[in-house]
């Protein structure tokens, strides 16, 4: 654990721009001291905060350091220690929205005493200050960044503790089983009694089933956090690039009138309803005759295989030929959305058959809604949802190593190995779910945890 510097730090919590309001925030051991030498009264006497009461808003000037040049007028909200985000004196001054009013209000602070905040520091030092643990301060920045409201929802899940407290409920039962394993370390000649070998396997087998259930919903959780996959895919020049920049309503994709412009595939974020896809824009299968269209046309089979939907197109004024029935086939058992592309132009073909083709005209702004509305349907979002889920690649490491030790205690259990190897595994399980909830040792992991933050947060 990093040690925790006693000083006080100062940054601008609020967008940079125009706006209604800047909020500079300060925080630490000396908070009321670096912003008492900024503040004055009406009167133009200093405001002194050493006996303000927590959280009572007050009317201030906000001025150079010691009775120096006036810079605005502010509303100054004290939030005193431990009742505020960082667990310390925490102070906010409310400006007037400007970035020339936030940096001269900044530079006051810091010539008052403070010192520049680094990128999320002040969610780093409410976790030093047990606020929040490693994964609630993980969820601020999922909060922050999140971009679709099932993503908001999960990130407002874990911070409220809910994956807190599953990694820490494990992590009581694997303590209990390694407390029953030294019990018997005393005796290293003797094997365990069969009733305690029993109780141990099956305990062990059972944290292992919960730690692997809730692994597994990692899968689920990426999906919510970066995005279904709603794949584009046809024959080239039917329209698959012209439909893309169409449903991102700006020119994203090249267009050309020539067949196969789009070589490699092109990817980016929609928000659809309350989760946000990935909508990829691939290259037309087709014979390819050089070396780039063919690995081209691979990265499009390859997309297909990751899909959550394929969006299927064929253009609606040229006849359906063999190379659009082969991908049809080729599609297999997707999730699909078929579209007759073009429809602005004159039909070459009825749609036919059980499959329900959607008619859209990019250059017309035709049928798109229909489009999105097919889309979200066929997104596997039922699920996505339920239950506890895990949204971090960081957590999923941790459980998956934690797994793997508590199979190999188990397994030394069951060969009657020396119980010293079994307490080690028991205590590697342990340290994995301890660098989850940040309990452990890990520095390495806190700098790339906050350096994920803006300045301010």
């Amino acid at each position: 654990m990093p040690a925790y510097v006693e000083d006080t730090i100062a940054a601008i919590a609020t967008g940079a721009g125009p706006g209604a309001i800047s909020i500079l925030r300060v925080s630490g051991v000396a908070a009321r001291v670096v912003v008492s030498r900024i503040l004055l009264r009406g009167n133009g006497e200093p405001l002194h905060l050493d006996d303000t009461d927590s959280h009572r808003v007050r009317r201030a000037q906000l001025a150079q350091p010691n009775g120096g040049r006036a810079i605005d007028e502010c509303v100054v909200l004290p939030m005193l220690q431990p009742r505020s985000y960082t667990g310390e004196d925490t102070i906010e001054i409310h400006c007037h929205g400007g970035s020339l009013i936030a940096q001269l209000a900044l530079r006051a602070a810091l010539a008052a005493g403070a010192r520049a905040a680094r990128p999320g520091e002040f969610t780093e030092r409410a976790f030093l200050n047990g606020k929040l643990d490693l994964c609630q301060a993980e969820a601020v920045a999922d909060m922050i960044e999140a971009t679709s409201e099932a993503a908001l929802d999960t990130a407002r899940k874990q911070l409220a503790g809910d994956l807190s407290a599953a990694v820490l409920a494990a992590r009581d039962r694997i303590l209990d089983a390694r407390a029953l394993v030294e019990a018997h370390l005393d005796f290293p000649e003797e094997d365990l009694p069969e009733g305690v070998e029993s109780e141990l396997s099956t305990g062990l087998g059972k944290i292992r089933t919960s730690i692997l259930s809730l692994a597994e919903t990692y899968e689920r959780g990426r999906a919510l956090r970066e995005g279904l996959r709603v794949v584009l895919v046809g024959k080239p020049n039917v329209g698959k690039s012209s439909v893309l920049n169409a449903l991102l309503g700006r020119e994203r994709a090249l267009v050309s009138e020539e067949a196969g412009t789009t070589r490699d595939y092109l990817e980016e974020p929609l928000a659809l309803g309350r989760h946000q896809i990935l909508l990829c824009d691939t290259a037309g299968v087709r014979d390819a005759e050089g070396s780039v269209e063919r690995a081209g046309v691979q990265r499009t089979r390859e997309q297909i295989e990751l899909a959550d939907v394929v969006v299927f197109l064929a253009d609606g004024s040229q006849p359906l030929d063999r190379r659009d029935k082969r991908f049809m086939v080729e599609v297999g058992d997707k999730p699909t959305v078929w579209v007759r592309s073009k429809s602005d132009l004159p039909a070459a073909w009825q749609r036919e058959g059980e499959t329900t083709w959607i008619d859209v005209s990019a250059r017309a702004k035709a049928g798109l809604e229909k489009l999105t509305e097919a889309i979200a349907q066929a997104l596997p979002t039922s699920s996505l949802e339920e239950g506890l889920v895990v949204t971090n690649a960081r957590h999923f490491e941790g459980l998956d190593r934690c797994r793997k030790s508590l199979e190999s205690a188990r397994r030394l259990v069951l060969e009657h190995q020396e119980l010293e190897l079994v307490a080690s595994e028991l205590q590697h399980a342990c340290s994995a779910l301890d660098e989850i909830v940040g309990r452990s040792d890990v520095e390495d992991v806190l700098d790339r945890v906050f350096s994920r933050f803006c300045v301010g947060k």
